[in-house]
């Protein structure tokens, strides 16, 4: 519930910055940015902040993440009540984006706490799922609350939601960690090198961690630079928002409920590299519709298609890792595996922005087309496209002791 309700106010919040920037300046490189600007420190403190995860009670630290969150958010709302300059809002975005890379690695390692192996591919869908549904439903609600209330009123309803989140994560019950000590966020610090070695050990030793990591960084340079194009592609320069970006957003989110519906039901029958094999290779094709047709139609199809191949890949990569990772080591592998591939973020939106105002939207996607098919041979024919969904040795391992009968709660 947390999740999905503070997700529900990034969707809105998504629309909010880029179109206000773009109200401010008419810029497509400046609109770019303001989305690029918020990945930068998922690269610069992503290791760090997945060693916070493991170490820190990651209860607390959601909790922790989703109240700063809300402060940051309500300041946006307030820069953007006195017609703000550009560089302050993507600074304000810059120090939202400070405080996401602790969050996600804290909730991926607080799943793996409290699901049983065999049911985190059902509970990676479900997240998988919700996601999907704010990500049909978000950019309706985004375009109308941006369109008729503009940027300021966007800003306090993710405040407000952020808000939700954390005191429905602070109703949740204690779970003891086992063995597992839990240390203070100065311990943390100190012990930041040996366990970013660590991590980095772990990623490079298994192969198919590895290939992920790799696979992943050139994906981002392929959707991501359209999607943080999206808005100019539509509205144009004068930043005059069509409902038919709603629309175009919406059909991801559509796609990618489908197909996190889907993610379970075809990992039963097929292995976790054959299903995310699959999806890279037919997302080449989504993505080559609007080089061939540029056009809303073609934009609505791409991202539907791209919508629900990105779950169908998600589901099962996630499962892979939680059962391929030991829980004591995952907040900082999936902090690694998120600093190093959104390092491409950021360049590939310039570069995207640069392609799109030089050459035009059919340059744009024939280049990441290009780029998805290297993804694609990537993953079909490395040790990522022979994974399995659920290692059996470690699936049967116990992830934290049963908790007892008189306790509420539970897993």
């Amino acid at each position: 519930m947390a999740f999905v309700i503070s997700s529900s106010g990034d969707w809105i919040f998504r629309f909010a910055l880029p179109v206000l920037v773009l109200q401010l300046t008419g810029s497509a490189v400046s609109t770019a940015l303001t989305y690029a600007v918020e990945f930068i420190p998922f690269v610069v403190i992503g290791l760090f902040s997945g060693v916070v995860a493991d170490r820190a009670d990651r209860r607390q630290l959601m909790i922790a993440c989703d109240v700063a969150s809300a402060a940051v958010v309500a300041g946006i709302g307030v820069l953007c009540l006195v017609h703000p300059p550009p560089g302050l809002v993507m600074a304000a975005a810059f120090l939202l984006g400070c405080v996401r890379p602790f969050s996600f690695p804290a909730f991926q390692g607080f799943i793996s706490e409290r699901v049983a192996g065999h049911r985190r591919a059902a509970v990676n869908a479900w997240v998988q799922g919700a996601d999907g549904t704010l990500a049909m439903l978000g950019p309706v609600a985004g375009v109308a609350v941006v369109t008729l209330l503009g940027p300021t009123a966007a800003s306090f309803v993710n405040a407000a939601s952020f808000a939700a989140s954390a005191l429905l994560i602070a109703a949740t019950a204690v779970v003891a960690a086992g063995q597992r000590l839990r240390a203070s966020f100065a311990a943390a610090c100190r012990s930041l090198v040996p366990d970013a070695v660590a991590a980095l050990r772990m990623v490079v030793t298994q192969r198919a961690l590895l290939w992920a990591t790799v696979l992943l960084t050139l994906a981002n340079f392929t959707f991501p630079a359209a999607a943080a194009n999206l808005v100019y592609i539509v509205a144009g320069p004068d930043g005059n928002v069509p409902a038919s970006l709603a629309v175009v957003a919406a059909a991801q989110g559509l796609g990618a409920v489908l197909g996190a519906a889907a993610a379970p039901l075809l990992l039963r029958r097929f292995s976790a590299g054959a299903l995310m094999g699959a999806a890279m290779g037919v997302k080449v094709l989504a993505l080559t519709l609007p080089a061939l047709w540029p056009g809303v139609g073609a934009l609505t199809a791409c991202w539907f298609v791209v919508g629900t191949t990105t779950s169908t890949f998600i589901v099962p990569w996630r499962t892979y890792r939680q059962g391929a990772v030991d829980p004591e080591f995952l907040g900082r592998v999936v902090g690694l595996q998120r600093a190093i591939p959104f390092a491409a973020v950021p360049v590939s939106s310039l570069l995207g922005s640069w392609l799109v105002v030089e050459f035009g939207v059919a340059a744009l996607f024939t280049a990441i087309a290009a780029l998805q098919f290297l993804v694609w041979l990537g993953t079909r024919f490395s040790p990522l496209g022979r994974s399995e969904a659920a290692p059996a040795e470690v699936a049967r391992a116990p992830v934290i002791p049963a908790p007892q009968p008189s306790r509420t709660g539970g897993n």
